[in-house]
């Protein structure tokens, strides 16, 4: 019979990393008492990680040390950290001690070193450990059997202090090395080209004792320290319970539209409205943003290009009265330059809009900012369903637009590809030439589990806004970007149908052979 006396009872307790996303990737942070190996190049971060750890430690009243074996003094360490928020000097030499391992592994070897820690962790009763330097340690190892019982060691030891323990160590390119296998996890910090521009990501590579959030996440460095951004797909993969609410619509307060659209959007949806540049979309956006917030219903402008002032500007040229909106705290308008941007950090910027102010109706002006800076193109489809489902979960009906990359003519050629099959419905919204002059024409080209009308309808932008007109009279306009002019009246009655559903063929004029 196995002897199960010496197991725990209990889920080992977690312990707060101090970086905000980390913890989500971990399920909650490091377990207590385990060791954990923080990889990365010079300049990736693995510094400032270790000490918001201490920093967190320390603020919730436990005691941490921070431990080198490098020739850099502590000074310029503490010199490069005061401009970050986490930091503060008043705990220093109290509850967070900074100490050189240097002088004792040059003396002694590891056996110093550990007798250092060892003795450092029990007189200030630390729970938290940062060893910065591990590469090294390992330089002055007698051997490597010598290296991996120093590791061994102070697992051992630390594990059972319920002290826990991240190594700092430069970037490996073996990934079987025996010191990974030996620690309770692997955190390994990079930055990646990206034209000529670096992404930084994390990954965690192991994380012994539970599970975590695989594969690469973007972070950046803050003025707040490492801030982490898990994968939208990743951290939103379940499906959502909520679905698209059929029988309730949102409506455009543009009425042949609303008409086309049997109401209006269903509530929940995601719409996509899909055009030409300067073919009206943002203010077909801004129409269904001014109808929600007349019917008391929360709406968030979410754009890349115009600022808030613009659009109030653009709105008032058109008779839409926004600004009342804004001031009854109805509609929120926000603006970001899609400069050196992450997209997963824009989308947990978003959703936390949406979570503050209760949004229900949402316009994302421009999908492309959203996507251009991903460093794999083969994300946007996982991206795009797991965004649009967390805003369906949170309630929301999401307008969100696109440009096509021609003015007008028979292809439509679309910068982002696969976008039509994720979204729920699609408006298309073009220019036609007749006779050198431009037309905006309309059309419902999808809408799922909802009826509409296909039919294809000319709009014209006016004081007064979107002004949609009757059915254009020939679909040829649409299909070749060439309008061509009919005879009054012709095409408007169906011809008759013989007995069998035949249509008869059309009477001859007088005289005609």
């Amino acid at each position: 019979m196995t002897d199960t006396s010496d197991l725990p009872g209990e889920a080992t307790p977690r312990v707060a990393t101090g970086v905000p996303g980390l913890d989500t990737l971990l399920r909650g942070g490091w377990l207590r008492g385990g060791t954990y190996i923080i990889t990365g190049l010079p300049g990736t971060g693995k510094t400032i990680l270790g000490n918001q750890f201490c920093f967190t430690t320390v603020a919730r009243g436990e005691k941490a040390i921070y431990l080198t074996v490098l020739a850099e003094s502590h000074s310029r360490m503490v010199l490069h950290l005061q401009d970050m928020r986490f930091f503060r000097g008043d705990v220093i030499g109290r509850t967070l001690h900074y100490e050189s391992g240097y002088a004792p592994l040059k003396a002694e070897g590891l056996a110093g070193l550990s007798k250092l820690i060892f003795r450092s962790v029990r007189e200030h009763g630390a729970t938290a450990l940062v060893l910065d330097g591990l590469a090294a340690v390992e330089e002055r190892a007698e051997s490597r059997l010598a290296y991996r019982e120093f590791l061994h060691g102070l697992c051992v030891h630390n594990a059972l202090a319920g002290c826990t323990t991240l190594l700092l160590t430069g970037q490996r390119s073996d990934p079987a090395d025996p010191q990974f296998a030996m620690v309770d996890g692997v955190v390994q910090l990079a930055m990646e080209p990206l034209g000529v521009k670096s992404v930084r990501s994390l990954e965690v590579s192991k994380f012994r004792g539970g599970s975590q959030m695989v594969g690469r996440h973007s972070f950046d460095i803050t003025d707040n320290g490492l801030l982490i951004y898990p994968r939208v797909e990743a951290l939103y993969s379940g499906q959502t319970d909520r679905v698209p609410e059929l029988s309730q619509r949102q409506s455009f307060g543009i009425p042949r539209l609303d008409e086309m659209l049997h109401g209006g959007l269903v509530r929940y949806s995601s719409t996509l409205v899909f055009g030409s540049p300067g073919s009206g979309k943002t203010l077909m956006c801004l129409h269904f943003l001014a109808e929600g917030a007349r019917r008391g219903e929360p709406g968030l402008y979410f754009g890349f290009v115009e600022s808030p002032a613009r659009i109030l500007n653009k709105a008032e040229l058109v008779s839409l009265d926004l600004r009342k909106h804004v001031k009854a705290g109805t509609l929120h308008l926000e603006s970001r330059v899609a400069v050196e941007s992450l997209p997963d950090a824009l989308v947990q910027e978003l959703f936390d809009l949406v979570k503050k102010h209760k949004i229900q109706r949402l316009v994302l002006d421009g999908l492309e900012p959203f996507i251009q800076e991903s460093t794999d193109p083969h994300r946007t489809p996982r991206f795009l369903t797991a965004m649009t489902n967390e805003l369906r979960a949170l309630g929301v009906t999401t307008l969100a637009t696109q440009q096509t990359n021609t003015l007008f003519g028979p292809e439509l050629n679309a910068p982002l590809e696969r976008v039509e099959a994720i979204i729920d419905n699609i408006l298309l919204l073009r220019f036609v030439e007749l006779r050198s002059q431009l037309y905006r024409m309309l059309s419902v080209l999808k809408m799922r589990e909802s009826d509409n009308d296909p039919a294809l309808r000319l709009f014209s932008i006016t004081a007064e806004g979107i002004d949609v007109a009757e059915t254009f009279e020939s679909a040829e306009a649409i299909l070749t970007g060439q309008a061509r002019p009919v005879t009054p009246g012709a095409a408007k009655k169906p011809r008759k149908k013989q007995a069998g559903g035949r249509k008869r063929p059309p009477k001859k004029k007088r005289g005609s052979a």
